[in-house]
């Protein structure tokens, strides 16, 4: 599981060519895409979603006067969409989101949080369809992970997955793990070093976080299946894919 999702970090968070590699045990897979391109002015972040086999029409999702970067995505179990992203103004940086069918969005509202700085969100949905979303936040300090969940029409107050140190935390990934449990991971520094950490949760708080040992797969390449973006997502570096 750890492996697979700084695989998801790599490719597909952050999508470098025209094609993302990435494991699909059928290629009619329904596909969600999410990505940041400049309108002239600012970044704006579209949508769009791959049925049997074709990629609809992009959808816009934002038009504001900020600059909307790193979208991620994630649905829950009647088919709702749940996107997130870091919208930048001014100097402060904020977690934004919506939710929608695919076609019809709501407007975009904010994910508060005490910190000026919030970047880098990460989203994943629950059996119980609850929302966990976690990002890197600071107070022009050193970053450190924060979370909150949506459950039963509100948020959970933010709160930190680990306790503040005096080293930088960031790019949280978070996944869910076999047993239906949510499972963080970031990179950090740690004794002069660059770790990857983890955190599982635990009914009621996250787990003492634990450095991992990442091993490369060995898995054949060619076993691999590769999904090739539609031709309107010009823009490759901020570009998140979701595979159902």
């Amino acid at each position: 599981m750890l492996r697979y999702l700084l695989s998801v970090v790599i490719g597909l968070v952050i999508v470098c060519p025209a094609t993302a590699t990435v494991e699909v045990a059928e290629m009619n897979n329904e596909i969600d895409v999410v990505w940041s391109s400049s309108d002239g002015l600012k970044m704006e972040i579209y949508y769009s979603q791959r049925k049997d086999g074709v990629w609809q029409e992009p959808v816009r999702i934002t038009d504001n006067h900020y600059d909307n970067m790193y979208p991620v995505i994630d649905r829950d179990s009647s088919g709702k969409r749940w996107m997130f992203w870091t919208a930048y103004d001014r100097g402060r940086r904020e977690i934004h989101y919506t939710s929608g069918d695919g076609e019809e969005w709501q407007t975009s509202e904010l994910l508060s949080s005490d910190k000026k700085t919030n970047t880098s969100p990460s989203v994943v949905i629950d059996k119980q369809d609850r929302i966990w979303v976690v990002w890197s936040a600071n107070n022009d300090d050193l970053d450190e992970i924060m979370y909150s969940f949506f459950q039963s029409g509100s948020w959970s107050d933010p709160d930190f997955v680990h306790e503040p140190n005096e080293a930088p935390d960031l790019l949280p990934v978070i996944d869910i793990s076999g047993d239906g449990t949510p499972q963080v991971v970031w990179r950090a520094a740690r004794g002069g070093k660059n770790v990857t950490l983890s955190s599982t949760w635990t009914e009621n708080d996250w787990s003492e976080p634990l450095i991992e040992e990442i091993e490369d797969s060995d898995k054949d390449e060619s076993d691999e299946k590769i999904i090739e973006l539609p031709q309107f997502v010009t823009r490759t570096s901020m570009v998140y894919v979701r595979v159902y």
